[in-house]
């Protein structure tokens, strides 16, 4: 692997040790879209989790969401489960300035950034899970870039996620 990769992944690994999580790592070529991810983790039952991130008309406040691959997204329909006005798909530079990753690697994983933590705390960052994404027992996501899977338990992405300091919000869309 190369360096940055390495580097980029490692705090994402970490984490899910430090929070006594299992999981299994899968090498692959680039996959950045949903069309790319599918079949990944398959072999273990598992599918890759949708993640978006979408921000307000303004680009000040940011969210973070988690829903089944299967599930069409509808802005309408995700705004208005949020209570928010229209959420859009946030710019490639809001992407890297408050979760530090990039187009085709946005994943839970990229909570354990110091900049997602920053924005989180500053109110700008929230994570909302669709409920209908706990029908799955498997997930995959990526650690933080998008040349390899983790395959997660997803009775397992709260207690990631209140490992690293967040509490995220369950909907349905």
């Amino acid at each position: 692997m190369e360096d940055s990769v390495v580097s980029a992944e490692r705090p994402a690994l970490e984490a899910l040790e430090n929070a006594g999580i299992d999981y299994i790592r899968i090498s692959h070529p680039q996959a950045v879209t949903m069309e790319l991810c599918r079949g990944i983790g398959a072999e273990y039952g598992a599918a890759h989790c949708k993640n978006l991130f979408l921000t307000n008309k303004r680009g000040d406040d940011f969210r973070l969401l988690l829903m089944d691959p299967e599930k069409p997204f509808r802005t309408s329909e995700v705004s208005r489960a949020l209570g928010v006005t229209r959420m859009s798909f946030a710019s490639e530079e809001s992407l890297g300035r408050v979760m530090g990753l990039v187009p085709g690697a946005v994943t839970v994983m990229g909570l354990v950034n110091a900049s997602a933590k920053k924005a989180y705390e500053e109110g700008r960052l929230h994570i909302v899970i669709d409920e209908d994404l706990f029908k799955r027992e498997r997930i995959c996501v990526h650690p933080n870039h998008s040349g390899a899977s983790l395959v997660l338990k997803t009775e397992d992405l709260p207690k990631l996620i209140r490992s690293l300091g967040y509490e995220a919000k369950v909907i349905r869309i």
